[in-house]
């Protein structure tokens, strides 16, 4: 484990494209175990942030640090081989993840019966589903979920639930999972702890596993400013 206990650290992290800067110096850290929602309007840095914690961009300047072994990226693009079907899709990360059991997260995620289906064929929401079990398949020691439930019903949305605490229980409550979202309707309840991005930069932060009440504060003024 990092310094004093930390996961993941960003520190003083640049980001620009053209003339625009979507982030500014921009710093956070992360213990492991949390459950954070980060929040912001659109352009505020979100999807580029975890861009950038999961290794896919650049900063232009900073550093970013993860102690995580394992990096689960669940964005708006799946990473998923739209021509090969579910069971192909879920062997080959399973392998790369360091398991070839398929079976349980597809039967968790009501898969089991398009498994032999190219994933293009799949309707957005069972894409979705795809795409988590890409994700949790072999559990992450840090997850990143850019606004997860985009193409999730009610049901999807209980599933992907269900495997953060699945997640979290196979790495011994370790697993420390960021979800940019503005879903806060049905994703308030897992978080530990709220960020608030706002022109590139963290406006707000409830702080390390706070508890729901000034996580839920913290979601209010956010609320509030963002009518």
């Amino acid at each position: 484990m990092g310094a004093r206990g930390r996961v993941l650290e960003v520190r003083d992290v640049t980001k620009t494209f053209g003339a625009q800067q979507v982030l500014k110096r921009l710093s956070l850290s992360c213990a492991p175990g949390e459950k954070i929602l980060l929040v912001g309007a659109n352009g505020a840095g979100k999807s580029t942030l975890l861009r950038i914690m999961a290794g896919l961009s650049r900063p232009d300047s900073g550093r970013v640090s993860c102690d995580s072994c394992k990096i689960g990226l669940l964005s708006h693009h799946l990473f998923l081989y739209g021509r090969l079907s579910v069971r192909e899709n879920l062997k080959l990360f399973g392998t790369v993840g360091g398991t070839s059991d398929i079976d349980e997260i597809s039967e968790r995620l009501e898969l089991s019966k398009v498994l032999g289906r190219p994933v293009a064929e799949l309707s957005k929401g069972m894409q979705a589903r795809v795409g988590i079990a890409r994700t949790f398949i072999a559990p992450p020691g840090l997850v990143l979920l850019d606004e997860p439930t985009s193409n999730l019903d009610e049901k999807g949305t209980t599933l992907l639930l269900g495997e953060i605490e699945r997640g979290r229980a196979a790495t011994n409550g370790k697993m420390t999972c960021i979800i940019a979202t503005h879903d806060l309707h049905r994703l308030s309840s897992v978080a530990t702890r709220v960020v608030v991005l706002n022109n590139g930069v963290v406006a707000a932060d409830s702080g390390p596993h706070a508890s729901q009440e000034i996580v839920a504060q913290t979601l209010d003024r956010y609320r509030e400013v963002n009518r």
